[in-house]
């Protein structure tokens, strides 16, 4: 048994240790420079932005006091456009549970709390990126391919 709910200051050390969790399964080993400086950002970062800009979602195990799993909702203001008329977008990053916490619907939880909040916050749109194993969870919650006849791209700043 769960409960779900909006993290606090003082989740900020979970909200760490899960995201360091979730980029060991997506992206395997990391270099140490590289996990050093998220080590080092990630705290900061949270401090900054949690419920300000930023609002994560975390699910608590109730018998063992554990946080097993989270999402993070980041959020933007852009000038109005069709898509987003009201200038207010979010997007998520890293719904990630922990491997013997899932199947057991806590991240359709932890995504339904995520739209409430995008709700309460006036968003217009909330977009992600869905692994294969997250994407049946976000259809069933409204979620839809998007097809666009933009190319999305990207580089990096060195």
């Amino acid at each position: 048994m769960t409960e779900i709910f909006l993290a606090g200051a003082s989740e900020i050390p979970e909200l760490v240790r899960l995201r360091l969790a979730y980029f060991g399964e997506e992206f395997g080993q990391i270099p140490p420079e590289i996990l050093s400086r998220i080590n080092k950002q990630l705290p900061l970062y949270f401090s900054a932005h949690l419920n300000k800009d930023c609002f994560c979602i975390v699910a608590r195990d109730i018998r063992s006091g554990r946080i097993p799993a989270c999402t993070v909702l980041c959020c933007r203001e852009i000038p109005a456009n069709p898509r987003f008329p009201d200038g207010k977008g979010g997007y998520v990053l890293g719904v990630y549970t922990e491997p013997e916490y899932r199947r057991q619907g806590i991240a359709t939880g932890l995504m339904q709390r995520l739209l409430a909040e995008a709700k309460r916050l006036g968003l217009n749109r909330v977009e992600l990126s869905a692994s294969e194993m997250g994407k049946p969870i976000y259809e069933k919650l409204g979620f839809a391919v998007s097809h666009s006849h933009f190319t999305e791209m990207e580089t990096e700043i060195q």
